[in-house]
């Protein structure tokens, strides 16, 4: 029984402390409506994002923070669209990082799992709480292009 109590304590502890070093940052993606909320882990090199903007609750994704060549370190998210009715869509982001404006992203995405095409490509900016302009811009969830 001791034993049991000092591996949950042990755990706990270990969660504790990547919840600690866990970081939160709001991106806008530059000449649409929407962005990411993302929570950094660069302890563990993982990244949670859920949609803001015009898609505020339209999403949300997993990632991890890594090196792509010829692009640099960048965080890659797997995003969930069925929120928003995009059920059969699968998306993927590309962020650059760190997290910093003017850097660069761009999202594709499949319908089948066979194929692959490019939604957006663009730069984005590091908000505060600040809102973000809507009107007459699109979602880089809209529809393909």
């Amino acid at each position: 029984m001791k034993r049991a109590f000092l591996v949950g304590v042990a755990v706990l502890a270990m969660c504790a402390g990547s919840a600690a070093m866990a970081k939160t940052v709001s991106i806008s993606f530059d000449n649409l409506c929407d962005g990411m909320d993302i929570i950094v882990n660069a302890a563990d090199r993982t990244a949670l994002e859920t949609g803001n903007g015009c898609d505020e609750g339209a999403h949300f994704g997993a990632g991890t923070i890594g090196k792509i060549k010829r692009r640099g370190n960048a965080i890659t998210f797997g995003v969930n669209l069925n929120a928003k009715g995009g059920g059969a869509y699968q998306y993927i982001y590309v962020i650059s990082y760190p997290l910093v404006t003017g850097s660069t992203w761009s999202n594709f995405y499949t319908t089948d799992g066979k194929t692959l095409s490019r939604d957006f490509i663009g730069t984005y900016t590091v908000n505060g709480a600040a809102p973000h302009a809507t009107r007459g811009l699109g979602s880089s969830t809209d529809r393909p292009h």
